[in-house]
């Protein structure tokens, strides 16, 4: 295709001749390309296409530093390197190499697992801590207990155990408790046997009731409106009526702690047509729930901890995962040293769905310290209390 130079002492189309000092110049007219064989005055050959359609850049370097255009388009200039003669085609490229994508690919992928990891990381800790802001408001709720009625509730612990002085300690806990807080209740009767009386009117089981119950129930209170199958249990204190405070009606006392009614479950577990078992789930009813266990004195011993006649306290979710309360360190069989001794444990078995297990509830030097992770089983490490938002970091 012919060349000739314009007004800006450029070369463009027009004369056949090349450039100064560049040997002729050679063009092929293909549909859509042009095709450049370009030699200078070495004769070496310098070769470029492009679309006719697209705006490309032809420099041209030589001696003299002429500023080159193609098809009327303003061209960049090139520094001039002695009497070399260069010729560039720039144009914008279409799309990425396979390699790049490739390497981007990579890139975006270990970001993303990056990414991904602390994010599950940090639900996880997040949900701790949830957990353990709840537990620690319960904890204020049962120190509000204490200040209005003299003495933490019971935990229900041991009213439904085989062994006989482990059952009358849990009864006598619970006697002397009632006629604390309610001294006109049960007037001449025994308040456990009146109280066993009116929540079966309730369609309740007193005699079942554990130390997962026992938060719900003291701190909550009865539920609003009778229970019924698939129905849902909403803490509305207890009657204000000292002398019949186990009814349902107006007006009430009011709970210490609000409970979320869709996280409360409750059920008759051994299908005697009575509730026997009310208790909180933090995480949602498929995760074990949160437990307490108050410490009692031992009357074999005399001393303040949560173990009688031998035996720990303990809530049993199933055979293999069973809640206990916690050793601080010490010789257990001489002289035990429980996490707070004289107050209470509130137990969330953590993130994991598991207390720990299995257990032996009647050996002491089998039960875990939490000071040095001692006799600690796989699910005791996440457990949530409200000494410890994570069991594992108290070990020492």
């Amino acid at each position: 295709m012919p060349w000739r130079e314009d007004g800006f002492h450029g070369w463009t189309k027009g004369t056949s001749a090349g450039p100064p000092n560049m040997g002729p110049v050679r063009g092929l007219a293909v549909p859509g390309f042009l095709s450049l064989v370009i030699t200078d005055s070495a004769g070496r050959r310098l070769r470029g296409k492009t679309g006719h359609d697209e705006t490309r850049a032809v420099e041209f370097s030589w001696l003299k530093k002429k500023e080159c255009r193609y098809g009327g388009r303003p061209m960049k200039r090139d520094q001039i390197m002695g009497n070399r003669h260069r010729m560039r085609i720039a144009g914008d490229r279409v799309g990425f190499t396979l390699v790049e994508m490739l390497t981007v690919i990579v890139i975006i992928g270990i970001l993303a697992a990056l990414i991904s990891a602390a994010t599950i990381y940090a639900r996880a800790r997040a949900r701790e801590a949830a957990i353990y802001a709840q537990i620690k408001q319960m904890e204020a709720a049962l120190m509000e207990y204490k200040n209005q009625y003299g003495e933490f509730p019971p935990d229900f612990w041991g009213l439904h155990s085989n062994d006989a002085n482990i059952r009358a300690q849990a009864e006598q806990e619970l006697r002397r408790h009632l006629r604390k807080r309610w001294p006109r209740y049960a007037a001449g009767t025994d308040p456990v046997t009146q109280f066993g009386a009116d929540l079966a009117a309730l369609g309740m089981d007193a005699t079942k009731f554990d130390a997962a119950t026992a938060l719900v129930f003291w701190l909550g209170g009865l539920p609003e409106e009778p229970l019924v199958p698939g129905g849902t249990y909403k803490p509305a204190g207890f009657f204000a009526d000292e002398e019949h405070p186990f009814q349902l009606g107006r007006p009430r006392t009011g709970p210490l702690f609000e409970f979320d009614p869709k996280r409360i479950g409750y059920g008759d577990s051994d299908n005697n047509n009575s509730v026997d078992f009310i208790r909180y789930y933090p995480e949602g009813p498929a995760a074990p729930p949160v437990v307490y266990f108050r410490s009692k004195k031992d009357p074999a011993t005399g001393r303040s901890g949560y173990a009688v006649n031998g035996v720990i306290a303990h809530f049993e979710h199933t055979v293999d995962d069973v809640a206990v309360a916690y050793l601080d360190g010490g010789t257990v069989s001489a002289t035990p040293a429980w996490r707070n001794p004289d107050t209470f444990q509130i137990v969330h078995p953590g993130l994991d769905g598991m207390f720990g297990g299995p257990r032996t509830i009647n050996d002491p030097t089998r039960w875990p310290v939490t000071i040095t992770g001692a006799r600690f089983t796989q699910g005791d490490y996440d457990n949530i209390t409200n000494f410890a938002a994570r069991l594992e970091s108290e070990i020492e």
